[in-house]
Formats: C-alpha cells, sequence, structure tokens
C-alpha cells in the first residue's frame, strides 16, 4: 500500500535535488534515497558545520601545467563556513520557519553539507600577471559536494546527495566580493529549498 507521506515525502527529494542542478548539466538525481520516510515528523534541523576539513582545490583545465600554488587559505574556507552557518540560519529559522537545534532529538533531520573540490576559474589570492586588467568570468568556479540527511536520533541515512554545482551563473568581474556573493547565492538556493520541500510536507 503506497501511503501518503511516500508522495510528500519525494517532494522533498525532487527540491534537494535540484541543489546540485547546474545550468550546464543535467540535473542531479539524489544518490540514493530511503523508501517510506514519514518527513512530517520532523520539523526541526540540526545543521552541521559546513564541513570542509579534506577540500580538494582543482585547477581548471587551462591551468593544468601551472606550476604555482593553488590552495585555498584557511581563513577563505573559514569564511565559507560562516556564510553557510549565517545564511542556513536565515532561510530555515527566519519568518516562521523551524528551529535550528544543536543536539540530536525527536522530529530533528540532521542536515550535513561536506565541499569534496573546488575548481576556481582563477588563482585563488589572485595572479600577479592579472594586475592592472579587469578580468570577468562566468561564476567563480564549480565546486563538487555532498549532501547528507540524517535523522538526528538513529543517525540513519535518509538521503544522499553528490554532485557538482557552478558557482555563479551571471558574467561578472572577478574579485573578492563578486566570489563571497556567489557564494552566498548558491548556499541561499540550497537553504530556500529545503525549507520550501519542507514547508510542502507539512502542507504551509
Amino acid at each position: 500500500m503506497k501511503s501518503g507521506f511516500l508522495n510528500r515525502g519525494s517532494v522533498l527529494v525532487g527540491l534537494l535535488a535540484m541543489f546540485f542542478a547546474s545550468t550546464a548539466l543535467a540535473q542531479v538525481e539524489p544518490t540514493w534515497v530511503k523508501q517510506g520516510v514519514d518527513w512530517q515528523k520532523y520539523n526541526m534541523f540540526l545543521v552541521r558545520p559546513l564541513n570542509v576539513d579534506n577540500v580538494q582545490v582543482i585547477k581548471p583545465a587551462y591551468a593544468q601545467d601551472d606550476p604555482s600554488d593553488w590552495s585555498l587559505e584557511i581563513q577563505d574556507l573559514q569564511g565559507i563556513q560562516a556564510i553557510f552557518r549565517d545564511v542556513m540560519n536565515e532561510q530555515l529559522s527566519g519568518n516562521d520557519g523551524y528551529p535550528l537545534v544543536y543536539a540530536p532529538g525527536r522530529g530533528v533531520v540532521e542536515v550535513e553539507v561536506e565541499l569534496l573540490s573546488i575548481t576556481p576559474w582563477l588563482k585563488p589570492g589572485g595572479d600577479p600577471a592579472l594586475e592592472g586588467h579587469v578580468v570577468t568570468t562566468l561564476g567563480s568556479g564549480e565546486v563538487t559536494g555532498r549532501v547528507e540527511l540524517r535523522d538526528s536520533t538513529t543517525r540513519e541515512l535518509l538521503l544522499l546527495i553528490e554532485g557538482d554545482k557552478a558557482v555563479g551563473e551571471k558574467y561578472t568581474e572577478f574579485t573578492r566580493a563578486n566570489n563571497v556573493s556567489n557564494i552566498e547565492v548558491m548556499f541561499t538556493s540550497f537553504g530556500k529549498r529545503l525549507r520550501g520541500a519542507m514547508d510542502k510536507v507539512h502542507g504551509k
């Protein structure tokens, strides 16, 4: 027998899949979804800090032979984590949303997002050869990420997504401010879709 919460759960699955959908690529479907999840019982979020522990910086194709260092600074990674934290708090709990809690509990779905790799279009920290030039790029680069939704008390995996996402979808000058803005937009898109999916599950 097909229960109602399976239909509501499929809405959440579909919206979450859009997080890693790039305009240049076909929509990425969830890698794995647990069937029969009663999403209605979840009305709080436990959002883990953005995992950047093992993120790799991958040089774009044109720079593969560049021997210089393309690694990100610690403060850059910490800044990305801070943006994720603030955006998720605003999108999920703002405007009569869902409480964000800091410990496992009944009715709490745990959200963990990990960045696996980042491919910036230009060298982090700037390229001396480009000083004095205005460089415009389509977004800031690409990321490969992983999203896990779990029951916070049992740690049971409910949904898994892995895929690529463009960081920014407009042509802008490649500046730190624009890169930060592109990251905010990417996380905001994810937060809105997660919030929207849960709103539909709860009939809001």
